[in-house]
């Protein structure tokens, strides 16, 4: 059985994901939301991207301030 990342997110298919428009413009807007539903402190913070995938999220976090690390099941998201 192949994992559902894996089946999901082969080379072609995160390559296709991280180079959308689209998916880049809703990334970044949930990314916000999500950063405004933390309400974290002032200042950086030090963020965990659990299913980070090419970590378009993470680039959203980087550009407002905060540290972050990122984990994936798939292989070909995080090298994409």
């Amino acid at each position: 059985m192949i994992a559902p990342g894996l089946q999901f997110y082969n080379a072609e298919e995160a390559r296709k994901y991280t180079t959308s428009t689209r998916i880049i413009e809703i990334q970044a807007e949930m990314t916000q939301r999500a950063v405004e539903l933390l309400n974290l402190p002032p200042g950086p913070a030090y963020l965990l991207d659990v299913g980070c995938g090419s970590g378009l999220s993470g680039e959203e976090l980087t550009e407002q301030g905060h540290y972050w690390v990122g984990v994936d099941i798939s292989p070909d998201m995080l090298s994409a």
